[in-house]
């Protein structure tokens, strides 16, 4: 458990009776929402990067991350689609990496983060992200982390940069509105 008693909060690893308070912080706080079947299949499979934060008891935020096998390098952070895009080489340099990528490989998915509005700007979502990353590397031993980001949202952009994520893929239409997604891609190893 991270606590955080200077800045009033604690961030601890989820629980099954936290389930319902995660579900409304997602509801009130991102347009993409899940099932309830979903978060407990990602607490029972990958507790330990299922983490919320507290406010005085209350859930206020929570992170919920996933590991996946993957032999692509632009998620395992050796390439990007995004550098280098004219030159026609970049799509031969991917190509040459996922034929030598024989095995796949883990890597931490962070597949939600949300804090609620009225709670935002005390660093609870950093705290989150960090915690992430830390549980990712030392508990999972995955290679890298990656996530889908609104390319719109350039306050969450910004935090994820702060952490050393960096845009590498753009997905068109990502998202259910139509909007489009950036992948970013944080190398832990």
């Amino acid at each position: 458990m991270l606590e955080r008693p200077a800045r009033e909060f604690t961030i601890r690893r989820a629980t099954h009776n936290d389930i319902p308070a995660v579900m409304d912080v997602n509801l009130k706080s991102l347009p993409e929402n899940y099932w309830y079947g979903f978060y407990v299949h990602m607490l029972e499979r990958w507790g330990e990067a299922f983490l919320v934060a507290e406010v005085d008891g209350r859930v206020v935020g929570y992170a919920m991350s996933r590991v996946e096998e993957t032999g692509d390098p632009v998620l395992l952070g050796l390439a990007s689609e995004l550098e280098d895009r004219g030159s026609g080489l970049l799509g031969k340099l991917i190509s040459l990496l996922k034929e030598m990528a024989s095995e796949w490989r883990s890597v931490g998915h962070l597949v939600s983060i949300a804090v609620l509005r009225e709670y935002r700007g005390r660093g609870i979502g950093s705290s989150l992200l960090s915690e992430t990353i830390r549980v990712m590397r030392n508990v999972y031993k995955v290679e890298s982390i990656f996530l889908e980001v609104r390319v719109s949202n350039e306050v969450a952009i910004r935090l994820y940069e702060r952490y050393g994520f960096k845009k590498v893929r753009l997905i068109k239409g990502y998202y259910k509105d139509g909007e489009d997604a950036f992948v970013m891609v944080k190398r832990l190893i």
